[in-house]
């Protein structure tokens, strides 16, 4: 049987209006086990993508939290913060607008270096995936056959250089 874990989720991205794409990034975690902070980085041809801008995702309110980025040509490193200890949902923690060079069709952006932070400072594991069909997005994309690793106080923290 395939083991639950916490996993962050991008969903697919189609060019619309002016050369835009819209996609959600949702975060699927264990009931009990929600992280309380989470760090990522999307990485992606600067050739193809012009500029990328994330904003809050709709559970971050109810959280008392918020998503910064370090954003620079081909990665844009984000982190999502806030001055509690309250876990973070599940659901779209950002959502990501992307103005695509005038032949591109579909970004090609990728999830690396995720992870989450409990509010005692332990790690939590975060894997990520970037769908690429609509209607795909869900919590079955969060699973998979590894046994979760034991949290770490101080692993990794928070820092977003």
């Amino acid at each position: 049987m395939l083991n639950a874990q916490t996993c962050l989720v991008l969903s697919p991205a189609t060019r619309g209006v002016k050369g835009t794409a819209s996609l959600d990034l949702s975060l699927y975690a264990v009931p009990g086990q929600e992280p309380s902070a989470l760090e990522w980085t999307f990485e992606y041809a600067f050739s193809s993508v012009s500029s990328l801008t994330v904003q809050d995702g709709p559970v971050l309110a109810s959280a008392g939290k918020i998503v910064l980025c370090n954003v620079r040509p081909g990665f844009s490193k984000c982190l999502v913060t806030g001055a509690n200890d309250k876990k973070i949902g599940n659901g779209v923690v950002a959502r990501v607008i992307v103005m695509l060079a005038p032949e591109i069709v579909k970004p090609a952006i990728q999830i690396k270096n995720s992870l989450g932070v409990t509010a005692k400072g332990y790690e939590i594991p975060v894997s990520a995936r970037v769908l690429s069909t609509p209607g795909g997005e869900s919590s079955s994309a969060c699973t998979a056959p590894a046994k979760p690793m034991p949290g770490k106080p101080g692993a990794r923290g928070t820092d977003v250089r």
